[in-house]
């Protein structure tokens, strides 16, 4: 009953509305098609910086309609309270920990535990870690992802993402241990059309369905068949094209896929 009372409070301080501009610019115009609003969510502030250095206790899961993952919230024992992302075996009533300072050793990491690479044991599953220190979590923050913590040297730590890629980053970063949860993301599918439209978008409109002036695909008697170089209503080719940036300096080498 107490947990349910602070939740009310708690809530109103750590979430706000979230407007949807449906692919329209500050003109009213709209410049990205087939967007829509969508059903009205709330937008929960999450901590991605994990830096109280105090313990949690976690008072609450809940589901967020911003994220394919789940939420927790935590209720710290200086009175402080923030929404993290949830990893695989954390349940209402555990205790966390969130910091760089006033690390107990002769504490048991657990999961769910936020602290810096320089501590974390080899070999560990790790999530929501930062690139750069002090920038907030930016790696492995979906549903069910996570990453391995392979090796470090003086002053880097390396990782082996999902992809194969190696990742290189500064000892300092915070990470969370344990993967991300909610198992039954990939059994969602969307049954009917409204699902699509209270998720923000809008029905779409095949090219060669269209007229020649709406579309490079449009037009003919009948049907037609597939175009030799599939482009979109701009003429420019959108399929087989890279959408991959050149190698960054914090990719070492792509060794094998795990």
């Amino acid at each position: 009953m107490i947990y349910c009372y602070l939740y009310k409070k708690i809530k109103k301080f750590l979430s706000v509305g979230k407007k949807e501009e449906a692919g329209r610019n500050f003109k009213g115009r709209i410049c990205i098609r087939g967007r829509g609003n969508g059903h009205k969510i709330l937008y929960r502030f999450i901590d991605f910086y994990r830096r109280i250095n105090k313990k949690g206790r976690v008072i609450r899961i809940i589901y967020d309609s911003n994220r394919t993952s789940m939420l927790s919230l935590i209720l710290y024992s200086n009175g402080l309270s923030c929404y993290n992302l949830k990893q695989k075996g954390i349940m209402v009533n555990d205790w966390i920990y969130s910091g760089t300072e006033n690390y107990n050793k002769n504490l048991v990491l657990d999961k769910g535990f936020s602290l810096p690479l320089k501590i974390m044991p080899l070999y560990s599953v790790l999530s929501n870690i930062e690139t750069v220190p002090f920038e907030g979590g930016k790696i492995a923050r979906a549903a069910n992802t996570s990453v391995l913590f392979v090796g470090k040297d003086k002053n880097k730590a390396f990782l082996k993402l999902n992809s194969g890629w190696n990742y290189k980053i500064s000892l300092d970063c915070i990470s969370s241990l344990g993967s991300i949860d909610f198992k039954f993301f990939n059994n969602i599918y969307i049954d009917k059309a409204g699902k699509n439209r209270a998720l923000g978008w809008k029905p779409k409109v095949r090219g060669v369905a269209k007229n020649p002036c709406d579309h490079p695909h449009g037009g003919g008697n009948g049907k037609k068949g597939k175009p030799v170089m599939p482009t979109n209503a701009w003429c420019s080719v959108f399929k087989w094209k890279h959408t991959k940036s050149k190698v960054l300096d914090k990719l070492v080498r792509r060794k094998f896929k795990f």
